[in-house]
């Protein structure tokens, strides 16, 4: 018993740390949006040119800062799950965190660079590799179940689980996608909420269903 409570951790610390991090990833995206070099003499049409030139780059900027605000949302939720931390979910989580940091450098790479497929392949196992950590916490959760908050089971981590599946399965298509159309492989995000909602619905019905016959 002693063993055990000394393998485990309270969360506060690392929800410090995961949430800097995200901010400080979130801000960063920034700086993938170059200024215009335009010296003293500039123009109001030498700047809507140079905006008309980086729309690309504003755009993958968008979607990865709602990416990482998604996958924020997503941590929130798993940490909702959890009542103390394990030395393995630690690390499950760091592993998170190190792809995470990897967002802003990946993000300038597809928006310099989105006609290529190295760029995107970069770009998709970057989310990828992300999502994949998730379901690794949401996995060391089952392994160690008194780690796992009192109000909740394992069937609630298992169904946190199936919902997880939608981002690695959809960043795998957006690979495929690049192969053909580089261009618009990384358009293939916009289907993650909706996806998601259906999911959720799917999942919640039986429940439903189960507790009517109940």
């Amino acid at each position: 018993m002693i063993r055990r409570e000394r393998s485990q951790f309270s969360l506060r610390r690392l929800e410090g740390l995961t949430d800097g991090i995200y901010a400080i990833a979130m801000t960063l995206l920034v700086l993938s949006l170059p200024l215009p070099q335009l010296g003293g003499t500039s123009t109001n049409n030498d700047i809507l040119e140079h905006f008309s030139e980086i729309t690309e780059l504003f755009g993958t900027y968008a979607l990865s800062f709602i990416l990482l605000a998604n996958f924020w949302i997503i941590q929130l939720k798993i940490f909702k799950y959890i009542k103390m931390s394990c030395t393995p979910h630690l690390w499950a989580n760091l592993g998170g965190l190190l792809v995470v940091c990897l967002i802003p450098f990946s993000s300038s790479l597809v928006g310099c660079h989105n006609h290529t497929f190295t760029a995107n392949l970069f770009f998709h196992f970057n989310i990828f590799l992300i999502s994949v950590f998730f379901l690794i916490q949401c996995r060391v959760l089952l392994i160690n179940p008194e780690t796992i908050a009192d109000q909740f089971d394992e069937s609630a981590i298992r169904r946190v689980i199936r919902i997880n599946l939608i981002l690695p399965v959809v960043s795998l298509i957006g690979i495929g996608i690049a192969f053909f159309a580089p261009d618009w492989s990384i358009l293939v995000y916009i289907a993650v909420p909706f996806l998601t909602n259906q999911l959720k619905v799917r999942i919640s019905n039986p429940q439903k269903e189960e507790s009517n016959g109940l």
